[in-house]
């Protein structure tokens, strides 16, 4: 199986090789043997990931976005996982493709009310928290969220996290991201989710699973593996999403024309 691992913005692997190999690790711990994972930029996204903070960057991003995630199944990818919590271009680009497309914030929100009563999702940026928790209530999960600051950040500046990843020294971001943890599990969160896709892998590849009994999901593997479990439902011949009513589904000669008209690819 083929999957399209899709980052948010514009992260060259000549640039980001060392968050490439880390995000590839975490994978290797958890896909299935045979599943093969190529991990895409976008290459005309911004590069700056504080840019994200503004509704109007984010947006024309998002747009960005669904340009890259919409080349997977003409290149013979099997199903496509976002890698940011942002669930970027995820929804959009789902109903313009056949094969699979996970958001990796939707389905960590769904493992994490399964996993226990209360959850909280610790993020690696301040600004970002109002969107994420919109995004968590718009998603129907304030009732399986902590009701105080379900959403938090880490208290380490975004320069300070990338040094981190740059410089493979991990230690700081475990201490700031378990400071953090503490005080959701004060605020009755039994689940805690890594929101956001630099963070998450450097927990997973140190094996820092649980904070005093409550699990950690790491959003990119349950967005893998979730991806996974899909991509073999659609090949067996399952309906994998619905095709009516808010998402529904054009007719091929439709998408065709939309994609051409805005210079894409043709289905």
């Amino acid at each position: 199986m083929k999957i399209w691992s899709q980052l948010p913005i514009s992260m060259p692997r000549e640039v980001y090789g060392k968050y490439y190999d880390l995000l590839n690790q975490a994978y290797e711990m958890f896909k299935d043997e045979e599943t093969e994972i190529t991990i895409k930029d976008v290459p005309k996204g911004v590069v700056d990931p504080g840019l994200l903070s503004c509704p109007g960057f984010r947006q024309i991003n998002e747009a960005e976005n669904i340009k890259s995630i919409i080349q997977a199944e003409t290149e013979g990818y099997d199903a496509v996982a976002g890698a940011c919590y942002f669930d970027s271009g995820i929804r959009a680009a789902s109903t313009l493709l056949s094969i699979p497309v996970v958001g990796p914030s939707e389905v960590s929100m769904h493992l994490a009310a399964m996993m226990g009563n209360k959850f909280a999702v610790i993020t690696s940026e301040a600004s970002w928290t109002h969107e994420m928790e919109h995004h968590l209530i718009g998603s129907g999960f304030s009732g399986a969220a902590i009701s105080k600051q379900p959403v938090r950040s880490l208290t380490m500046p975004m320069d300070e996290l990338f040094h981190c990843l740059m410089t493979g020294d991990y230690n700081p971001v475990k201490a700031d991201f378990c400071k953090v943890a503490e005080g959701c599990l004060d605020d009755d969160a039994d689940v805690i989710i890594a929101g956001c896709g630099l963070v998450s892998p450097i927990l997973t590849i140190s094996d820092l699973k649980e904070i005093d009994g409550a699990p950690i999901i790491d959003p990119m593997i349950a967005s893998l593996k979730f991806a996974e479990f899909l991509g073999r439902l659609f090949k067996s011949g399952l309906p994998i999403k619905t095709r009516i009513g808010l998402y529904q589904t054009l007719p091929d000669e439709m998408k065709s024309k939309g994609l051409n008209q805005l210079s894409l690819y043709a289905v």
